[in-house]
């Protein structure tokens, strides 16, 4: 519907630059056809435009983004699972990087070591939930230069131990 009250809103020069010789076409023509693009060739063409757009980083400073996933609301079926999606969040553009549509016999853990092998870029600091802290997701992250910040709940009691006992004053005989 925005796109095509975009089209709709710009001079007729910018139709034609478009393509559109009458009139722009309605909000369903750009429905049906952007159905008809494959979601991860859209992706690739968006993020190829971003990287275009946006200036170079100026710091060295850490890019913070943010991994979630979220249900979709109304998505809910009879008999079936709601749709999850895994989401990739640029803190500094306020855009999603990517996004990966949950199979229904994984969890978030696995499929974001799909969407980080794709995006995770130098530089970038990955924020995640306690289902995140796992040691291969830390070690795609890593590998790819990158750091991250995720938070251990008590459903890991070694690891948050562990943690914990690097915080604490060393122990000295004197």
């Amino acid at each position: 519907e925005a796109i095509s009250q975009w089209v709709r809103a710009q001079e007729t020069k910018v139709w034609h630059w478009l393509g559109f010789f009458r009139k722009p076409p309605c909000a369903n023509t750009f429905r049906d056809l952007l159905k008809r693009v494959p979601p991860e060739v859209l992706e690739e063409k968006l993020r190829a435009w971003i990287a275009g757009v946006l200036p170079p980083r100026q710091t060295d400073d850490p890019q913070p983004v943010a991994l979630d996933g979220k249900s979709l609301c109304g998505t809910l079926a009879a008999h079936e699972r709601c749709i999850h999606l895994l989401a990739l969040f640029d803190h500094q553009t306020g855009g999603v990087l990517g996004q990966l549509a949950m199979p229904p016999t994984t969890n978030e853990h696995k499929a974001a070591l799909t969407l980080l092998r794709d995006l995770v870029q130098k530089g970038q600091l990955i924020t995640g939930d306690a289902i995140f802290c796992q040691r291969d997701l830390c070690q795609e992250v890593t590998a790819a230069e990158a750091d991250y910040l995720l938070m251990v709940k008590d459903n890991q009691p070694e690891l948050k131990a562990a943690i914990q006992a690097e915080f604490e004053p060393g122990f000295s005989p004197l």
